[in-house]
């Protein structure tokens, strides 16, 4: 989970999501990384996000896909404000398809507390940040981030697949809406033996839950 720094506002100004995960991983001095990111960033208005962290006001807690989406997307394109939710992440997919040379992952952890399982990307994190110091290309940067996103379901599934003897994968929610993002998965996934499904006559984004809402209902009727 990460804290969302003012609210929804934070989906509209990502660069909030980027600092956050900053803050977690090198505290105050994430400020003296050499990224342009980080160079671009207003000082003041990160103190002031920086005392609503330390207090939790107006910082609600989200582990959504979408929001580590934006925080990525803010730090590799260099943005920081957006017209529309997910504008970075478009962008982002975008230019990993670009990117034909092929690549690695970057590293991930999955980590079990009491009876749930938690993708922990910050090995990730810090690893595109090494390649931003490096001066990778951008390109390169958000193809391998897509990966490492599907490969952490890849392995995800095959941890509660040995556990639940469970064979089929729904593929659904807004971020499979990345084109990229859903082949990828669904290639490491048929490789897998597994058995995917995902949308077809509807949008696999939050325009479904409606659906889902008045199927329950009417049978709750």
């Amino acid at each position: 989970e990460i804290p969302l720094l003012g609210g929804e506002r934070a989906i509209l100004e990502p660069w909030r999501l980027a600092v956050a995960w900053l803050n977690l991983i090198y505290k105050d001095k994430f400020l003296e990384l050499d990224i342009n990111f980080v160079k671009g960033i207003d000082k003041n208005k990160w103190q002031v996000l920086k005392n609503m962290n330390l207090t939790g006001f107006n910082s609600p807690l989200a582990s959504s896909m979408g929001r580590l989406f934006d925080a990525v997307a803010a730090l590799v394109l260099e943005k920081y404000k957006v017209r529309f939710e997910a504008e970075l992440a478009i962008e982002l997919e975008k230019i990993a398809t670009s990117y034909e040379l092929g690549a690695r992952s970057y590293e991930f952890k999955i980590t079990k507390d009491k009876n749930q399982y938690i993708l922990d990307p910050l090995p990730m994190l810090k690893e595109i940040i090494k390649d931003l110091k490096a001066k990778e290309s951008k390109q390169k940067i958000a193809y391998r981030f897509h990966l490492t996103i599907a490969q952490m379901i890849r392995k995800i599934c095959l941890v509660l697949r040995k556990e639940t003897k469970i064979n089929k994968v729904v593929l659904s929610g807004g971020v499979f809406q990345n084109r990229l993002l859903f082949s990828l998965c669904s290639g490491l996934l048929s490789g897998e033996g597994f058995k995917v499904f995902t949308h077809i006559d509807l949008s696999c984004s939050d325009s479904s839950i409606s659906l889902g809402e008045a199927v329950i209902a009417s049978f709750r009727s």
